[in-house]
């Protein structure tokens, strides 16, 4: 990083990041649309785009280089008659495979319109942020969310794509629901759409719901057939405010993901409320038995919510199912019938640490 390096640069940082730049830069700037929009920044980095806080307008994105980098001229605070800055992001060949050097330009004087100094900014602003990703507890929270409970990322698609470690709950699920083309499905926590794959080889329609915008892309593109066929839709949403019309599915799937939701109670009402009359629903989680085993280890564990069959039922019923039943099945049989790596097989051996449980929603949405 260097400070007041010239007049027209007054801040730069490079790092170096394993990978082709054909790899990195396109993750990179996608990546960071979707975290943008996480702190309510919006605007594609695209050019001609402008980016928006609020409803501010502050940055124009200007000709990207092929892909390998951004140019974003940033608009100079309104208060002042300072030039507009520039933020300069490009991916280039470098020592591990690609350097990305992010650079500010002519932004001295805008900091000077206000009276400020870039080291003022970097030691309050950008050293702070920096080190408080470091932490242990955001370090894991990062992890968590990147690998799992909110799939981005290279590694992620690479894992969803073909999720050899759910395949087993995938064909149980098959199993006991018997999919034919009069039903519509909704999955709750889709991922990279990998059961909605072979759900829709029944014939069904279907609708995926995930909050991971990343897993949303995926979905669409692994079943873009039946996507153009009108039979697949998949909606980036909240479990507790799901995208979907009440009394409309007949069936309601929700495959390892049940532990991740913070509100059990709301995420299962809503699911209720999308099943019409006489709809079936179809969980896979893990209990308490799973934590510390391959199936759920560190952080995942301690980072879960972890269900007796008991504990899971009685959320169901206070969701307003009825008919629930819960059972612990044994997914080494369907792991060894699929053909898995014993790697993977290995995870399943013994039976406790899965839970499925089926309901029925028997009544009218606002029915008492």
């Amino acid at each position: 990083m260097v400070e007041g390096a010239s007049a027209s640069i007054p801040f730069r940082v490079q790092i170096e990041i394993e990978g082709s730049v054909e790899e990195n830069a396109p993750f990179i700037v996608q990546r960071l649309v979707d975290q943008l929009r996480d702190l309510h920044v919006t605007g594609e980095l695209a050019p001609g785009a402008t980016l928006v806080e609020g409803d501010v307008p502050f940055g124009t994105v200007e000709s990207p280089s092929e892909g390998r980098g951004l140019s974003i001229v940033l608009q100079p605070f309104p208060w002042t008659d300072a030039p507009p800055a520039r933020l300069e992001i490009r991916f280039e060949p470098g020592a591990a495979g690609t350097r990305l050097t992010i650079e500010l330009r002519d932004w001295t004087a805008t900091l000077q319109g206000v009276d400020l100094r870039v080291s003022d900014w970097a030691s309050a602003i950008f050293l702070p942020a920096l080190l408080r990703g470091l932490t242990p507890s955001h370090l894991r929270d990062w992890y968590m969310d990147t690998t799992a409970r909110r799939p981005s990322g290279k590694h992620a698609v690479e894992s969803y794509r073909s999720p050899k470690y759910h395949w087993p709950s995938f064909a149980l699920l098959l199993d006991r629901l018997h999919l034919t083309p009069s039903d519509r499905l909704i999955e709750v926590g889709c991922g990279g759409g990998a059961f909605l794959h072979q759900a829709l080889e029944s014939g069904c329609s279907a609708v995926g719901i995930d909050h991971s915008p990343e897993m949303v892309r995926l979905a669409r593109a692994e079943n873009a057939s039946t996507v153009t066929q009108g039979r697949l839709t998949v909606f980036e949403g909240d479990v507790e405010k799901l995208p979907a019309e009440s009394n409309t599915f007949s069936v309601c799937v929700c495959a390892n993901a049940f532990f991740f939701f913070p509100d059990p109670v709301a995420a299962l009402k809503e699911m209720y409320r999308a099943l019409r009359p006489g709809g079936r629903l179809a969980i896979v989680t893990d209990t308490p038995r799973a934590r510390g085993t391959p199936a759920a280890p560190e952080p995942f564990a301690s980072q879960s919510r972890l269900y007796e069959p008991d504990e899971l039922a009685e959320l169901a019923r206070t969701a307003g199912f009825s008919h629930v039943e819960v059972e612990e099945p044994d997914l080494e049989h369907y792991a060894i019938s699929l053909g898995l790596p014993e790697k993977v097989v290995a995870v399943f051996q013994g039976k406790g640490g899965t839970v499925l449980l089926t309901a029925l929603k028997t009544r009218d949405e606002g029915s008492p």
